[in-house]
């Protein structure tokens, strides 16, 4: 069956004639996009806002990094004050502090029986050294960490005894970020052992000294 010749004829004007909408769509297209005025604009608004943001964030990060160092700092010495109690020796817990260099790259500690411990084959137990850099986020030279009191030539350390009781009644160790701000620290300041974390940089308010 043939298609009349009139239907042919208004189904090619249908296909051939153009859309109405042909010119508005062409001219949004090509619309589309920013000037180079706008780039400028938007970029110089980042570079403000971060360089607003920037201070702020860093000093969230350095807070970060005391308050890791600081919690391992109160977990060593906790960890070394029970140890005493549950093998009853004398266990000691050493800093790495150098004078005149308190930022140690990265902060550690050591602990160590009085007398060397042993194992039931008679074999000397290992010492237990923990560096504080928390799987490689705390960065060298960024954690300042001071014990006291000092007392060189040797390195700073804190004895508890089978009791869990130190041989220093005020013993503390301080960690503030290298380049300076808000210092955190731990105490030891009982005869009994008593542990304590503190921050800020005034002591008389509860702070670090």
């Amino acid at each position: 069956m043939k298609t009349p010749p009139i239907l042919l004829k208004l189904l090619h004007k249908c296909a051939a004639k153009p859309s109405h909408n042909f010119k508005k769509t062409a001219s949004r297209k090509g619309d589309g996009g920013f000037t180079l005025l706008e780039v400028l604009v938007i970029a110089l608004i980042i570079g403000i806002l971060s360089s607003i943001a920037a201070p702020s964030w860093l000093a969230f990060i350095n807070r970060q990094r005391v308050r890791t160092v600081n919690d391992r700092v109160f977990q060593s010495l906790r960890f070394a004050q029970s140890e005493a109690k549950r093998t009853k020796r004398d266990i000691t817990v050493t800093f790495n502090y150098i004078p005149n260099n308190p930022v140690a790259d990265p902060p550690t500690v050591t602990i160590d029986t009085i007398p060397p411990g042993v194992d039931s084959s008679g074999q000397p137990l290992p010492l237990r050294k923990e560096t504080f850099s928390s799987g490689g986020e705390i960065k060298p030279g960024t954690i300042s960490l001071v014990p006291n009191p000092l007392n060189p030539p040797n390195a700073p350390s804190i004895t508890f005894n089978y009791l869990g009781n130190p041989d220093k009644t005020s013993f503390y160790v301080t960690v503030a970020p290298a380049d300076g701000g808000t210092k955190q620290c731990v105490i030891v300041e009982t005869l009994l052992g008593g542990m304590r974390t503190a921050e800020g940089n005034d002591p008389a308010n509860g702070g670090c000294k």
